[in-house]
């Protein structure tokens, strides 16, 4: 019974979340040297991760959870959050230039701000959160660059689009199983893409048709 009613109050804190403006659910920022990894995941399900050095930023991509993977996610952090103690990095070792800090915005006392070393020992629980945390940015790095763009996107004829291996191209056609037939604007070469290969072939919309 403790479990359904744990359930439903996660998929009830999701469902008020996505509501609302996102906000922060956990945050990682991982500092080696000039380059900072930052990985993030908010209440709206979507996870952001970037990567900048020496304060510019060169890469940035997203996603977006379906919902049952997002409880899931949410479940772990919580139950971890909650139950973590008042000193969960059990080592204290001195890694200049390198450090983590993860921010929690969930259970008490949160925003929890928690520094280390990337060396040192950590408890139970904040190896909980790390691990969720890591296969968070494991799933955003394996995701097509262009999944997210192209995720609400509905072909129109004469849509403009980037490639992924480089140039432009015209829908010419959308055909009735969803396939998209796209004219390369140097050769005229006609390429048909299926739904499920447009985020391997398109990197964005430029310009919608008319």
């Amino acid at each position: 019974m403790r479990h359904v009613f744990a359930s439903c109050l996660l998929a009830l804190i999701a469902a008020t979340a996505a509501a609302q403006a996102p906000i922060p659910v956990v945050e990682r920022v991982f500092t080696e040297g000039e380059v900072a990894t930052r990985v993030s995941l908010f209440s709206n399900r979507v996870v952001v991760v970037s990567i900048t050095e020496n304060g510019h930023q060169g890469f940035l991509q997203r996603m977006t959870l379906p919902v049952d993977q997002y409880l899931i996610y949410l479940g772990i952090l919580q139950k971890a959050t909650e139950e973590l103690g008042k000193q969960p990095v059990t080592s204290s070792i001195s890694t200049p230039g390198s450090e983590v800090v993860v921010t929690l915005h969930l259970g008490p006392n949160s925003p929890r701000v928690i520094r280390f070393s990337p060396l040192a020992t950590v408890s139970l629980e904040l190896a909980l959160i790390t691990g969720a945390i890591n296969d968070l940015e494991s799933l955003v790095r394996s995701e097509s660059p262009s999944s997210e763009e192209l995720r609400g996107w509905v072909p129109q004829r004469g849509d403009r689009v980037e490639l992924i291996a480089g140039g432009f191209a015209l829908v010419s056609e959308v055909l009735d199983d969803g396939v998209v037939v796209l004219e390369y604007e140097d050769t005229y070469i006609r390429e048909f893409v299926g739904p499920d290969d447009r985020d391997k072939v398109i990197l964005r919309v430029v310009e919608p048709g008319k």
